[in-house]
């Protein structure tokens, strides 16, 4: 995400340094990942979209420090019961 001020927000700063790494074959983050910003309202629903997706989540926090959830085995997703 880019700022009104045109500063890219810390989770957009983690993805470009991940791009950077990856190039080099030294990214800590998963392959296919989803860079999010903890401070976003909707961040629990892009969560969701990552998990959906088969993606991991980077949790990217104000300060640059971030948590990675690992994306879910697809073999044990929960499928809701139909009534």
């Amino acid at each position: 995400m880019i700022y009104p001020d045109g500063t890219l927000s810390p989770a957009s700063k983690a993805l470009d340094e991940a791009i950077d790494l990856a190039l080099e074959d030294q990214s800590p983050y998963p392959h296919r990942a989803a860079f999010l910003d903890t401070d976003r309202s909707d961040l629990e629903w892009q969560i969701g979209n990552a998990f959906e997706a088969g993606h991991a989540a980077v949790l990217v926090s104000p300060d640059g420090s971030f948590q990675i959830l690992p994306a879910p085995d697809p073999t044990k997703r929960r499928s809701l019961p139909v009534h």
